[in-house]
């Protein structure tokens, strides 16, 4: 039995991430694809404090192997943005 840190709450994943980045100002529409599949309960940011210092995302209760285009194009906006 695994035990993950991870949420599926769109605000603490938003201050997950803007933990890890605390120099670039983040604001929601650069990851707001991540955040919708977050809400969703597709995808949850794991906890930094627990994890290290980077963006890790797990599969949520609702994902689906379809689903991953959309995790496709989450992971995409990171990158235009240059979070990853």
């Amino acid at each position: 039995m695994n035990i993950e840190f991870a949420t599926c709450s769109r605000k603490t994943a938003f201050e997950y991430i803007q933990k890890v980045y605390p120099s670039i100002e983040i604001k929601e529409p650069m990851i707001s694809e991540l955040l919708d599949l977050v809400e969703k309960d597709i995808i949850r940011v794991r906890d930094p404090y627990m994890y290290g210092s980077v963006i890790a995302v797990i599969a949520g209760n609702n994902y689906k192997t379809e689903n991953k285009a959309e995790i496709d194009d989450a992971i995409w906006q990171l990158k235009e943005n240059k979070l990853i």
